[in-house]
């Protein structure tokens, strides 16, 4: 199963494996340290990303992590409303 992850890369997973390649095209620069936490909620599965400065960042175990919102945006989540 492909899996965007951020950071321009595609995840491939197959039978626990984990292979990591360099997407065609990044809609940001290398970034070494992403600040934008991704994660699913554990109600409804839904993808939500916060930023710094938000209500649930500081609270916020992030199960992936990126670069810029549009990162986010692309790998299928959306932002948080608060």
């Amino acid at each position: 199963m492909w899996k965007y992850i951020g950071y321009g890369y595609l995840c491939l997973c197959i039978f626990g494996l984990i292979i990591h390649f360099s997407s065609i095209s990044s809609s940001s620069n290398d970034c070494s340290n992403p600040q934008i936490k991704g994660n699913m909620t554990t109600y409804n599965g839904e993808n939500i990303y916060h930023i710094s400065g938000g209500q649930y960042y500081d609270v916020t175990d992030a199960e992936e992590m990126f670069c810029t919102a549009e990162d986010a945006e692309k790998a299928g989540y959306r932002p948080s409303e608060r």
